[in-house]
């Protein structure tokens, strides 16, 4: 009996670290509205990838999606899943587009900036 009781006792710190909140990715917020009828709104994260014109850009949820950047021309192309990205019309020179039922917008700024 006291052997189920300490073995159940070492798994109590595995617990209370599952519970705690990871820290916020790297980078800067940018707009993106997730999912079917969202509102563009500024909680997303774009994660510029060191040594690579890659990037991340980090969902609220936990979730996030890789992109890809031709140093050159500055087209963006996914790099994970099926689905493909469809440019859309941005205000003010912004990059806008979605991928599947996601929609993000990016200011020029920060893509230059890329390596």
């Amino acid at each position: 009996m006291s052997l189920r009781i300490s073995s159940a006792l070492v798994f109590l710190p595995l617990l209370a670290a599952c519970a705690e909140e990871s820290p916020p990715p790297p980078g800067v917020t940018v707009e993106c509205a997730i999912g079917a009828g969202a509102d563009l709104s500024p909680v997303c994260t774009l994660e510029l990838v060191a040594g690579s014109p890659d990037m991340v850009i980090h969902h609220p949820d936990g979730g996030f999606r890789r992109f890809a950047r031709d140093a050159a021309t500055g087209a963006l192309a996914p790099l994970d899943g099926a689905e493909p990205l469809v440019p859309l019309a941005g205000e003010g020179g912004a990059v806008q587009f979605s991928v599947g039922e996601d929609r993000y917008h990016i200011s020029p700024e920060m893509l230059t900036t890329v390596p």
